[in-house]
């Protein structure tokens, strides 16, 4: 039996996608939307699984929970707000918090947070990219985060990166095969880029 909190999983859909130009969490990749496709990695390996933020749901997830930024927190910029949201409605729960922006999640990715969870870790955050980046998002944060959430807000450091310099937080990376879990896409041409990788054959296959 597991000595840790029970865990959840928010799936971020607020966010303004001012670059994308329209919802991401609503396209499309081989008729997958990118939020499905995260709630698929999600889905099994946590108790409970929550869209935070006000944003339009595709149709294969309209019967997930969901929850608007707290209103208490609706200045705040990022997913800063809907972290917090998530930990006000589940202190006693840890979260693995997972935008709809990253195509290529796996399940796998999920395995790898929930095996490095330890008693003294807050939170885990991922390393990836060249030269290594923190990932603030598909990132794991037990309930004694909630603390470092708040003081960032209080603090008017509304970029969840500042917890890099928390006390008990892991900056940890990935096994090399899961680094492109983390590849994020910003914009239409990002997206279309993707799909032309993730439908083309297998090299030395033929038409």
């Amino acid at each position: 039996m597991s000595s840790f909190p029970p865990l959840a999983a928010g799936l971020l859909i607020g966010g303004a996608s001012r670059r994308f130009g329209r919802p991401k969490q609503l396209a499309e990749v081989a008729g997958v939307s990118l939020a499905e496709q995260a709630y698929r990695a999600l889905a099994g390996r946590v108790g409970e699984c929550v869209l935070l933020g006000a944003g339009p749901v595709p149709p294969a997830l309209e019967a997930l929970p969901q929850w608007p930024d707290d209103p208490a927190a609706e200045d705040l910029r990022g997913p800063l707000a809907a972290m917090l949201t998530a930990f006000r409605r589940r202190p006693d729960h840890g979260w693995i918090f997972a935008p709809c922006d990253h195509p290529a999640v796996r399940p796998e990715a999920v395995d790898w947070l929930i095996s490095e969870r330890r008693p003294a870790r807050r939170a885990i955050l991922p390393m990836t990219g060249d030269p290594r980046e923190v990932q603030p998002l598909l990132a794991l944060y037990e309930p004694s985060a909630a603390a470092l959430l708040e003081d960032l807000a209080a603090t008017g450091r509304h970029g969840p990166r500042a917890l890099a310099e928390g006390d008990g937080v892991a900056l940890l990376e990935p096994p090399t095969e899961l680094h492109r879990c983390w590849q994020d896409i910003d914009t239409v041409v990002d997206l279309e880029r993707y799909r032309r990788e993730a439908e083309a054959p297998p090299a030395g296959e033929e038409n």
